[in-house]
């Protein structure tokens, strides 16, 4: 939960540059917030002939790499698009 909300975040703040791609775009919409009868959250996405949401899932753990920076350092993650 604490992923998807910190990359919520760098959105928001337009703290994280993405290309402009249709296919990640449809990603990013795909993942649904659902709280289960526990109480304990999860997100999930549809499994499609395309995939599960992973580049969703590759560049939410890239930020969170991120994350464990010193404060005030700066990095850039290169993502590289295969297939």
């Amino acid at each position: 939960e604490r992923w998807c909300t910190d990359f919520k975040i760098l959105l928001q703040r337009r703290d994280v540059d993405l290309p402009r791609d249709r296919e990640l775009v449809a990603q990013l919409h795909s993942i649904k917030r659902r709280v289960m009868p526990s109480g304990n959250v999860t997100f999930e996405a549809e499994r499609t002939n395309r995939g599960h949401a992973d580049r969703f899932w590759a560049i939410v753990l890239a930020c969170q790499k991120e994350r464990g920076l010193a404060r005030g350092a700066e990095a850039e993650v290169g993502v590289r698009v295969i297939g």
